[in-house]
């Protein structure tokens, strides 16, 4: 069974709060002197669904 699966096809979503250029890194822009960008919205929308799948109170074990 998946995540998805097991709240009943309902989408959730999450907010995370980006910087203008971690945004576009994101989309694809490529900053050859900061690669630091991309780097930095990744670990934030990780840390958000981190946050969102361990704070969830009825969790379930995901596969």
């Amino acid at each position: 069974m998946t995540y998805g699966q097991q709240n009943n096809g309902q989408e959730q979503t999450i907010s995370v709060e980006l910087t203008l250029n971690e945004a576009l890194a994101l989309t694809g822009v490529r900053f050859r002197e900061n690669h630091q960008f991309e780097i930095e919205g990744m670990h934030k929308i990780k840390k958000s669904l981190e946050n969102r799948l361990i704070t969830e109170p009825n969790r379930k074990e995901v596969q």
